[in-house]
């Protein structure tokens, strides 16, 4: 039975707004999926937050926590100077000024952290190490820069700090800054580096100006281009600053944005590792002041692909983004642009029922194009209940009765997925009833398969035929009991579907349920008087089902039919063929035997009859 894609989108808008494709695309099991992530401040990239550090320590009977925290950790970070001043005089050894938490941090670092410059230059003074290192490889001055303090800063670059100095990420103060909207801090910085300094990588491959752009710091964009900070450097993901510039949600994004292309316009359509240009990512983020500006740069490439074919109108398709479709389209954006799947991005919209987002593509006179199964947007909306879409496609003037490559129509994809509201919605607006697909199923079938029993009760209540026969010569009954549905078994018999009808095969309802062992819809058909010694009930021994061999034994089945083939199986000899022991060993106990065990007893029968004769 052919199934309709039926493909939840979970998108949201975010910086990484990206497809994953299983099974070849929007197929059941798949989904267009964005990853979401954002910082502490709104920053699309993130960098490890500022450690809680407690407003007041104390440190008694001891020298040291169980923490790590020492007494001088304790002074530091409560600004007690005096207490500092003495436990250092008390100090056997220099070692003692820098022994770090269970972080590794030294006191050094806790005065960075709590803004305690006083006790910062005692612990200097005294010989505490500016270049420590605590276990994520941070010194002093990347936690100054991370919290943008610029007084200590200073204080620990003329005592000797290293500005150069990665952190277990790669990253320098440099890189640190950039989070705090603060130019002098930057300012102090780059002095200290070369050119050729400014564009250190983390272990992303992102530099200062990667940070700054996600951030939307706009001052900070500015200090780094002046001083030639490379803007095409790509990171680990392909992307350049205006990338990260066009996905951020800072209010100054836009403004970074336009400096970025004022500077190196050729970066509008460079693509990341996975196609996506900056363009896709501001549609993804639903930015549409980034948006325009981008779209009017003289030579962007409004229907640039990324490696799904897909381009920024897929995206604003799928997340709904009208204003922004619309924004595309005025600027030349290609609406019959088709993805991997053959999507264009009227499917998409059709399908998460953005009906507003449909109206903007049909108000134009775009076609509805089919996908690579032939399935229009139309059919897409019908197979998720998108009953807005449906509405607005049939003020449109679509074409109800529109079929994709095996027949199907958008009937069949409301009842195979189980929208009775759609199903009552398209019977209302003119869809056949009766419409069948190339294996002769109706919408009713499709239902029936998959266990919809409200869509079911809709198309009989609508007059739908339970007695129809498809190409095989299997009812609606048939395909209930394949898919173990006995509570629909019961409703097709009730109106008039027969039990034992046999498809072209000669197998009736219960061969279905007992090939798939689903034991209630064998009983429910027995109940309503389906033959147990209908030829073929073999199946259930040649799949293992216990209970239905069973069941079929207590209603009198008889255990040694031959099938109807050369070699004469019985249902013993499928359940030992296929391993089952429990089950072979089950219809011994009830007599059953095996071919073999027939032609002895047959063998042994015939050798008395001859003895018999030859006597007589």
């Amino acid at each position: 039975m052919m199934s309709y894609m039926l493909c939840p989108c979970c998108l949201r808008a975010s910086y990484l707004a990206r497809y994953r494709h299983e099974q070849g695309g929007l197929l059941p099991n798949s989904d267009m999926a964005v990853a979401v992530t954002s910082s502490s401040n709104g920053g699309p990239l993130s960098q490890t937050d500022t450690p809680r550090v407690p407003l007041s320590v104390r440190s008694e009977g001891g020298t040291r926590l169980d923490s790590g925290v020492t007494q001088i950790h304790a002074a530091a970070v409560n600004g007690d100077k005096q207490t500092l001043a003495r436990l250092i005089a008390m100090s056997v050894a220099a070692e003692e000024l820098d022994l770090g938490d269970q972080f590794g941090r030294s006191p050094l670092m806790y005065c960075v952290l709590a803004d305690r410059s006083e006790c910062a230059e005692i612990l200097l003074k005294a010989g505490g190490q500016v270049n420590l290192k605590d276990k994520g490889g941070r010194t002093a001055l990347h936690w100054a820069a991370h919290k943008g303090n610029l007084r200590l800063m200073k204080l620990l670059l003329t005592r000797g700090a290293d500005c150069r100095e990665k952190d277990n990420e790669g990253q320098t103060a440099l890189h640190l800054c950039t989070r705090h909207k603060l130019p002098k801090v930057m300012a102090l910085l780059l002095r200290q580096l070369t050119p050729g300094e400014i564009d250190d990588q983390d272990k992303n491959k992102r530099t200062a100006l990667h940070w700054a752009a996600s951030y939307g710091n706009l001052d900070h964009v500015k200090m780094l281009i002046k001083q030639n900070s490379n803007i095409g450097i790509p990171d680990t993901e392909g992307k350049t600053p205006l990338h990260w510039a066009a996905s951020s949600k800072d209010r100054e994004a836009l403004s970074c944005v336009k400096l970025v292309l004022e500077t190196t316009p050729s970066v509008i359509n460079w693509q990341d590792y996975e196609g996506r240009t900056a363009l896709h990512l501001a549609v993804a983020d639903g930015n549409e002041c980034v948006v325009n500006v981008l779209t009017s740069v003289k030579n962007v490439n409004v229907s640039a692909l990324d490696n799904m074919f897909r381009t920024p109108l897929h995206w604003a398709a799928v997340l709904g983004h009208s204003k922004i479709v619309s924004i595309l389209l005025d600027s030349g954006a290609d609406s019959s642009s088709s993805d991997a799947n053959g999507a264009t991005a009227l499917h998409y919209a059709a399908q998460n029922n953005f009906s507003e987002t449909v109206s903007v593509f049909l108000s134009r006179q775009l076609t509805d194009e089919p996908d690579l199964e032939g399935r229009t947007a139309f059919m897409w909306a019908a197979g998720t209940g998108a009953d807005d879409v449906i509405c607005a496609f049939l003020s449109a003037g679509v074409d109800i009765v529109q079929e994709d490559k095996t027949g199907g129509t958008a009937l069949h994809a409301a009842a195979l997925s189980g929208h009775s509201s759609t199903v009552k919605l398209l019977l209302d607006s003119g869809a056949r009833l009766e419409v069948t697909d190339q294996a002769k199923h109706t919408p009713l079938f499709r239902a029936c398969e998959m266990g919809h029993m409200d869509v079911v009760q809709t198309l009989i209540d609508y007059g739908a035929r339970v007695d129809g026969l498809d190409q095989d010569g299997r009812s609606p009954l048939h395909w209930a009991a394949l898919g173990g549905h006995a509570y629909i078994c019961q409703m097709l018999i009730k109106y008039g579907d027969g039990p034992n009808v046999r498809d072209h095969s000669a197998r009736a309802p219960i061969h279905c349920a007992a090939y798939g062992g689903f034991v209630n819809c064998m009983s429910a058909l027995m109940e309503h008087g389906a033959e147990p010694n209908a030829q073929d009930h073999v199946w259930a021994c040649s799949k293992g089902h216990l209970d239905a061999v069973k069941l079929l034994i207590e209603y009198n089945a008889f255990p040694n039919h031959m099938e109807f083939t050369e070699d004469r199986y019985t249902p013993l000899d499928y359940a030992l063929m296929g391993e089952h022991h429990e089950v072979a060993q089950y219809m011994i106990e009830q007599g059953a035997l095996s071919i073999t065990g027939i032609q002895d007893i047959a063998a042994q029968k015939i050798q008395v009859i001859g003895v018999q004769f030859t006597i007589q």
